[in-house]
């Protein structure tokens, strides 16, 4: 697990969702390989989970309909058994109604959940405890500690102790111009 801190506007948030591929580098490329070979954008869909304060639901949806709504949008058949083991492990499995009603620690367990949504090889997870009580906050170490079993999770925050704990940290700055 790779941990980034750094203060705001140091480009946390634009290093996670360049390496998801939600947004293009200004120069260079970022490649993501599985078993030695270099995935397609179509690939990375699913192999890459991605959560970040600015992901949004449709307020008017449940946490179950814009999960499955999110997996057909990647081509993926929602099922039903699939999208309620991942709100079960992120504590939502009995929440009901719209997302509009939800808190804002039950939003964040939701972003967690829809990383998880395609059991990605990497997981890239910014400020993944932001709105979490302390045992959202155990639950979020435990997903991004079995994630890493299967490959590299990347949590990104502007302190470290807002994070799990992690194997290595990069340290990012502001350069004074």
């Amino acid at each position: 697990m790779l941990a980034i801190v750094g203060p705001n506007g140091s480009g946390k948030t634009t290093l996670l969702k360049i390496l998801a591929g939600l947004i293009r580098p200004s120069t260079g490329r970022v490649r993501i390989e599985c078993d030695g070979r270099e995935l397609s954008t179509e690939e990375r869909r699913t192999a890459v989970g991605w959560s970040g304060p600015d992901l949004a639901f449709y307020s008017e949806l449940s946490a179950e309909e814009n999960l499955a709504f999110f997996r057909r949008v990647a081509g993926v058949p929602p099922k039903r058994q699939d999208v309620r083991e991942r709100l079960d492990a992120v504590g939502l499995g009995t929440a009901e109604g719209p997302v509009e009603h939800f808190s804002t620690g039950m939003k964040q367990r939701l972003r967690i959940a829809f990383s998880l949504l395609f059991e990605p090889a990497v997981l890239l997870l910014d400020e993944p405890c932001s709105g979490l009580d302390g045992q959202g906050r155990k639950a979020v170490a435990r997903f991004a500690a079995s994630a890493g079993q299967r490959g590299p999770v990347v949590v990104a925050a502007t302190e470290l102790s807002e994070l799990p704990p992690a194997d290595r940290v990069l340290q990012l700055g502001i350069l004074d111009t």
